[in-house]
């Protein structure tokens, strides 16, 4: 059977949402891709002003984008 635009474009928002919920991290996954521990992500929020959107008084996320630069400002190049 042949797709009709009207499918395709179904399967398009449907891929679309996905890959933007894939951008957003929760406590637990944005640990995974810092390499951290959750003490040490709570510290680096409370401290070294982490990025992070507030979905209620116990949800945040982490925005991937907002991560990745929040560690290319912190990079520190190293003189040889």
């Amino acid at each position: 059977m042949w797709n009709t635009g009207h499918d395709m474009q179904a399967n398009n928002s449907v891929s679309t949402a996905t890959s933007t919920a894939a951008e957003v991290f929760d406590d637990a996954a944005a640990c995974v891709y810092l390499a951290t521990n959750p003490r040490m992500l709570r510290k680096m929020r409370q401290e070294y002003g982490l990025p992070f959107c507030r979905i209620s008084s116990k949800s945040l996320r982490y925005r991937r984008r907002d991560l990745e630069e929040w560690l290319a400002r912190r990079r520190v190049a190293i003189s040889a």
